[in-house]
């Protein structure tokens, strides 16, 4: 499937409009299930989260008709459930990461993916190739970007995000790649979401949004509608609008390897940022019990990672704010205690001893360290100073987790009482388009009665 056309945005469309009964391979299948295993998990474990709520409660009120399943209750048009869906997807920050491209691709895709396929009656296959070609377009169009971007203050789920979701729903949709390309310059020219609003509900709904605003760009190209042909050529529009002093440009997408491959899951609920100085401080609370009460503990870091999570105070006034704070999520590490989703639920109370070990963390950036990995010097005033190194963090390519860990993560994320009915809903999407299509109620359905 190699093509390195100069026309990017003709060549994914092309990518795009062979998907429809195309064999793909069964590693790319299953990561997309695992994919979904976690976007089910991170979605059913936010129900009680604020921002959905108010996203849901309010797109209600707008009567949108439909066969779309909003899992917080009742259906919509697809854009509508879309953005229910994105939104709660992405509020507790534990869904999975393409580092590439810095961005959370499940939670806008397969949003777009279940709302679109519930509307036109996809089969689950017809969604996992969907969803693929919607991973590798969203990789696509962020590839070697990310950084710059996320640097220059865009959030690349609310760029990037929207592109794939676009050609998600365009695969569902059965559209040509003339029909395709005009998808994709109308969700390329909704792109937005900024990094201020990381730690606020706002950064959530990035991701709803985005689905929405892809489910509806490739809606209107369905109908006809014309967009800009070339957003996604390399300096066609839209990377140069993100990066205007033109030190990158996006790539003529290479489609000879799958990058859904290369995708990272969390194993903590905080920004994937902060998980490599994290790893590394459960490694010096294991090597040395005293590491709390140091000294003098310093954290170097990624550059981005101390852009974006290295500034903050130790004392976050919010849960939100407690998941972007790096000195925080480190001390919640040296103290022994889980960085899971309820360490960062509402009402919202700062542990006052983490906050005074935070206070003690230095942080700094390193040349040779990047988004995967960390280290962190620990001096307890009896000794040598003690170093412990991260190479690639737990949940990256290299250090994966597999799906006995998802099983782990996704049961724990389940409201309490969901017992053997959560197991089920598990292995279901362990097999999920591997059965017949047999009149049973949708995925979406069927999550929704564990919550």
């Amino acid at each position: 499937m190699s093509n390195t056309d100069t026309n990017g945005t003709r060549t994914i469309a092309e990518f795009l409009a062979s998907l429809s009964g195309r064999e793909l391979p069964p590693a790319v299948l299953d990561m997309a299930r695992l994919c979904l295993a976690d976007w089910v998990g991170v979605a059913l474990g936010a129900v009680d989260e604020p921002a959905a709520r108010i996203v849901r409660d309010t797109a209600m009120q707008w009567s949108s008709s439909g066969a779309s399943s909003v899992l917080l209750g009742g259906t919509a048009s697809a854009p509508v459930a879309a953005l229910c869906n994105g939104t709660l997807a992405h509020c507790l920050d534990f869904d999975d990461t393409y580092v590439k491209a810095v961005v959370h691709i499940s939670a806008p895709v397969w949003a777009a993916t279940l709302a679109v396929g519930e509307e036109v009656g996809a089969s689950e296959a017809g969604m996992l190739t969907a969803f693929v070609g919607g991973f590798e377009t969203a990789a696509r169009a962020g590839m070697g970007l990310g950084e710059l971007v996320t640097a220059r203050g865009w959030h690349g789920t609310g760029v990037f995000g929207r592109i794939g979701a676009a050609a998600a729903a365009s695969v569902l949709l059965k559209l040509d790649s003339a029909a395709i390309v005009h998808a994709l310059g109308a969700a390329a020219t909704q792109a937005g979401g900024l990094t201020a609003s990381f730690g606020t509900m706002a950064k959530p709904f990035h991701a709803g949004k985005a689905a929405m605003d892809g489910v509806i760009a490739a809606q209107l190209a369905s109908r006809g509608f014309v967009a800009a042909e070339h957003l996604l050529d390399a300096g066609g529009g839209l990377d140069n609008a993100l990066i205007q002093d033109r030190t990158a440009t996006m790539q003529p997408p290479d489609f000879s390897r799958w990058e859904i491959l290369e995708n990272s899951f969390k194993p903590y609920a905080a920004c994937h940022l902060t998980h490599p100085a994290v790893d590394a401080a459960k490694a010096a609370r294991t090597a040395m019990s005293s590491a709390m009460s140091a000294d003098f503990i310093q954290a170097d870091v990624g550059a981005l990672a101390l852009q974006v999570t290295g500034g903050k105070t130790g004392v976050p006034a919010t849960g939100l704010e407690a998941k972007f704070d790096l000195k925080y999520c480190i001390a919640l590490a040296l103290h022994g205690l889980p960085l899971s989703a309820t360490a960062f639920r509402e009402p919202w109370q700062c542990n006052a001893a983490v906050a005074a070990t935070a206070a003690r963390i230095k942080v700094a950036s390193a040349p040779d360290l990047g988004f995967a990995s960390a280290r962190l010097r620990v001096h307890a005033g009896d000794g040598t100073p003690k170093q412990f190194d991260v190479a690639i963090a737990r949940g990256h390519p290299g250090n994966p987790l597999n799906w006995h860990d998802m099983s782990e993560k996704f049961l724990g994320l389940l409201p309490p009482g969901a017992g053997t009915q959560g197991q089920l809903l598990l292995d279901e999407l362990h097999h999920f388009g591997t059965g017949p299509a047999d009149g049973r109620p949708s995925l979406m359905q069927r999550a929704a009665r564990v919550i």
